[in-house]
């Protein structure tokens, strides 16, 4: 028996035919392909300005910093606060991808605030769109996948409506 109520022989509901892709599971990974996609566009756009430089510029001042040691390297988190060249209030950010010389206490860092609510970017910009990038092309291959699934099951299963169709009308 193989799981799916066949017993192998070919004797089976279906003998011979290719199996038909699941539509419900189709239409799930689609819809979640979907909703990952927007989540990678939508931090792509930001990422892509952070990358540029573009945004409001400002300076950020190193309030904290808090570092994580992980299996070959070390992850830091710079707390500040950001004001940006205009003027205005300050507000509490953490300055994205800041290491242990970048952020020392009292540190004016010249910043760039790229349109996240948390966080601002150095002047070396950044590479998070890579990951943003990445995320879409993951979804557009699962979106692939699915639609090559659908297609060769449309080609293989073709000759069995023909054959099947001769059978019925007695060609």
């Amino acid at each position: 028996m193989n799981g799916m109520g066949d017993t192998g022989s070919g004797a089976g509901r279906g003998a011979g035919r290719p199996r038909r892709p699941s539509p419900r599971f189709s239409v799930v990974l689609l819809v979640l392909a979907g909703l990952v996609a927007w989540v990678g566009f939508t931090g792509l756009e930001q990422g892509l300005r952070a990358a540029r430089g573009e945004g409001v510029p400002g300076v950020f001042v190193a309030s904290s910093l808090t570092c994580v040691q992980h299996p070959g390297h070390e992850s830091c988190t710079c707390n500040g606060t950001f004001t940006g060249a205009g003027g205005g209030e300050p507000r509490g950010v953490y300055l994205h991808a800041a290491g242990r010389d970048t952020c020392q206490e009292g540190a004016r860092i010249p910043a760039v605030d790229a349109g996240a609510s948390n966080r601002v970017y150095g002047p070396d910009g950044s590479r998070e769109w890579i990951l943003s990038s990445l995320v879409l092309a993951a979804c557009l291959a699962v979106v692939g996948g699915v639609a090559v699934n659908w297609v060769r099951h449309l080609r293989r299963s073709a000759p069995f409506r023909a054959v099947n169709h001769r059978e019925d009308t007695g060609r």
